[in-house]
């Protein structure tokens, strides 16, 4: 038989040899030992203060307590009426203990006591309580092996002051959450917002604030994937403050393009909500003034993209032009937009960004028409209601005047943005039909008010056409 036929007919024979695993079975095993985890109880005991008071009688007569009482001791640290950390003298005793007796399980769950109540105010002070279980913490893994001594190693875990920034760097680096930093070294089981995770979460935050390198867009990407969760929600919501610090006050003096500012906003508000309808909120931000600059801005643009849709463009381009050169002169504070229906699914259609702005409701004399916005700003100290269509620009002097409308509200009637019968001559009032646009007559008088609240003049060369 020809070489060539044996290995034909060797072709079309069935295989007696048993096929080869996809899996190496020695991988396989491994597969199933699990990684070494650190344990912590998910819970204090319910005798706490008892085991506390136990504690501190025995360490303070110069006894040492029964060794379940010293098992649980760190969960008297920082928590029940007698904390241990308030008790220098009982304090150092317990660790002088934990250092002699050198036992693995008592040297888990003191670092397990330390990882999740880690405070970084704490650290920042060297002869802190902090401090000094770090301190007893590093002797302790120094002699010993697992997941914590090599965390010790490479995280500074027991450095309160370089750890946190340590865990944040690593984790910024590889794109994870500092909590993924202390699971891939076995601490896996402590809670994603333990102390010691929060505080790599403000390391990071404040790496991120101070990196000039980002663009707004990349600096948006980073915060986002930083401080939120898979579903979206955001991560230490009480430091929400310091979260949105980072990503806006870095762009305070910047010139932020559209698509920046509006993505920004748009999850700024779809995680905090608006902070001209949610001002408890937004209390600890100190980067509100910016994102009320943002959100003035928008609501300019809603009105003018929106009405733009329908307007004669030889009208409205002067009034376009008007408004947008008092925005650059920075006179307008704040400012909301009331809809019909048909601006309504407009602005949705324009708009990426889901801020709000208000929608007629039944009642007023004037009756609106098809398409009918209005424009309300806060320019000095009073309040102007700019009309769409053949609609008038409306000036109230003084917000204090019971007629001027208040802006953030949901629902208007037409009664209350428009200069009325019912002003009171104290309040100086002002209605100016929107006439000889071409000849810039009724822009000139608008100026001359804008002038009379601010005291800033709006030169006819800023919105010449």
């Amino acid at each position: 038989m020809q070489v060539k036929s044996a290995i034909a007919e060797i072709r079309t024979r069935l295989s007696t040899f048993p096929a080869l695993p996809t899996t190496a079975a020695l991988a396989v095993v491994a597969q199933t030992i699990p990684a070494p985890t650190i344990e912590v109880e998910p819970a204090p005991p319910p005798d706490l203060d008892q085991i506390a008071a136990r504690i501190i009688q025995a360490f303070s007569a110069g006894d040492v307590p029964e060794r379940r009482d010293v098992n649980l001791a760190p969960w008297c640290l920082w928590d029940g009426r007698r904390p241990l950390v308030r008790e220098p003298t009982v304090l150092a005793r317990f660790l002088a203990h934990v250092r002699m007796a050198s036992r693995k399980s008592t040297f888990r769950r003191l670092a397990s006591a330390y990882i999740v109540r880690f405070d970084p105010s704490e650290a920042d002070r060297p002869t802190s309580a902090l401090n000094d279980i770090a301190a007893t913490l590093r002797d302790l893994a120094s002699r010993m092996t697992g997941p914590l001594t090599e965390a010790a190693r490479h995280l500074n875990l027991f450095d309160p002051r370089t750890a946190p920034r340590t865990i944040a760097g690593i984790a910024l680096d590889r794109n994870i959450s500092p909590s993924r930093v202390l699971a891939d070294f076995g601490i896996q089981n402590l809670g994603a917002e333990a102390g010691l995770a929060e505080a790599a979460f403000l390391a990071g935050l404040d790496r991120l604030r101070g990196d000039t390198s980002l663009s707004p867009q990349a600096r948006l990407s980073s915060i986002q994937a930083w401080g939120t969760r898979q579903d979206g929600s955001v991560i230490f919501e009480h430091r929400r403050g310091t979260y949105v610090d980072a990503l806006v006050l870095p762009l305070a003096n910047v010139d932020v393009d559209r698509t920046a500012m509006d993505a920004t906003l748009k999850f700024l508000v779809a995680r905090f909500g608006d902070p001209r309808l949610k001002q408890a909120r937004w209390q600890p931000m100190a980067s509100k003034p910016t994102v009320l600059k943002w959100l003035t801005a928008l609501s300019l643009r809603q009105f003018l993209d929106v009405v733009d849709q329908g307007a004669y463009d030889f009208q409205w381009r002067y009034r376009r032009a008007f408004w947008e050169a008092v925005h650059r002169r920075g006179l307008i504070d704040d400012a909301w937009v009331v809809f019909d229906e048909v601006g309504d699914r407009t602005a949705r259609r324009l708009f990426d960004v889901k801020a709000p702005y208000a929608r007629w409701t039944s009642g007023g004399r004037k009756p609106v028409e098809r398409g009918h916005a209005v424009l309300l700003l806060k320019v000095g100290r009073g309040v102007v209601a700019e009309w769409s269509h053949n609609g008038r620009c409306n000036i109230w002097h003084d917000r204090a005047d019971p007629t001027a409308p208040a802006l953030s509200k949901a629902l208007y009637d037409t009664d209350e943005v428009r200069v009325g019968r019912q002003s009171s001559p104290q309040f100086k009032v002002a209605e100016i039909t929107h006439a000889g646009s071409e000849g810039y007559n009724w822009q000139v008088k608008v100026a001359n008010e804008i002038f009379l609240l601010t005291n800033v003049r709006v030169m006819e060369s800023e919105y010449r056409v």
